[in-house]
């Protein structure tokens, strides 16, 4: 799936995306901004924009953090951006106010030119067919001196035990495997990341890599699975294959030490000021 795909699939995914596969990866997201200089609870306004906002988690804990600060929202999936206003609306009419949802892609923001002071995007970058064109993007509609800083997944084929096992019990229920997603383009370090930030006219361009950890039950790695890894293929079984499936699958990780159910992957995180 690349960035071109992103509207259909994730309206049909949103919800699941953000009940099962959001919370793996909010944390991250939201560390993001640190990257901000700006002290939780400060009070001076500022506008920040989250590129590929989804469901929202990253807008609505800046909304959350600073009591002035004004978030634009950008994201090709209508659903997506639906979501992200029900969340404003259980923060409170302040956060509804402060928060401004936009469908548009990261490479044809619709944001007016040096409006932004900061520009912010968590797991997009490595969706995106040109990253060179989201750039000048970023760059285009930040202020003089403004900020960007986008985390996203660095490039590894690590083993995770429990996809193993899932992958044995396909073959055991001869039920064909999915072909694997090659679309994504994340960086393999983080030099070619802060090569290509300052390549794009941003100075002070520091990157580093972190880590996501995620620990998942043989229960939550079985959601995650069917609600959202491999929901198309779950959807495509007959109900009798699905119930064999998922009960096979279950017993399968359930032999596993809990230790092999820590999902541990490597993310590149990079910043950089406009000059």
């Amino acid at each position: 799936m690349t960035y071109d795909d992103f509207e259909p699939p994730y309206d049909r995914y949103a919800t699941a995306y953000r009940d099962w596969w959001g919370p793996v990866i909010a944390p991250s997201a939201v560390g993001l901004l640190g990257s901000v200089d700006l002290p939780a609870g400060d009070a001076r306004p500022f506008e920040l924009l989250d590129i590929g906002t989804g469901t929202g988690a990253l807008a609505l804990a800046a909304l959350a953090r600073w009591p002035r600060v004004r978030v634009t929202g950008v994201d090709p999936s209508g659903r997506m951006l639906d979501l992200a206003a029900d969340g404003a609306e259980r923060i409170g009419v302040e956060a509804v106010r402060r928060l401004r949802l936009l469908q548009g892609r990261a490479d044809g923001i619709p944001v007016e030119s040096d409006t932004m002071d900061v520009a912010l995007s968590s797991f997009v970058i490595q969706l995106v067919p040109s990253r060179a064109a989201a750039l000048r993007e970023i760059r285009r509609v930040l202020r003089p001196g403004g900020r960007f800083a986008c985390i996203t997944w660095q490039a590894e084929s690590d083993p995770f035990e429990p996809d193993e096992a899932f992958l044995l019990t396909l073959d055991d229920l001869d039920i064909e495997v999915p072909p694997m997603d090659h679309d994504a383009r994340p960086y393999t370090n983080p030099e070619a990341a802060a090569a290509e930030v300052r390549r794009a006219g941003f100075q002070r361009v520091r990157a580093r890599v972190e880590w996501l950890e995620h620990r998942y039950t043989p229960e939550s790695f079985m959601d995650v699975l069917e609600h959202w890894i491999e929901s198309d293929l779950f959807e495509s079984l007959e109900p009798w294959r699905r119930d064999r499936l998922r009960s096979r699958t279950l017993g399968r990780l359930r032999r596993l030490p809990p230790d092999a159910f820590v999902w541990r992957r490597p993310l590149i995180s990079v910043a950089g000021d406009l000059r």
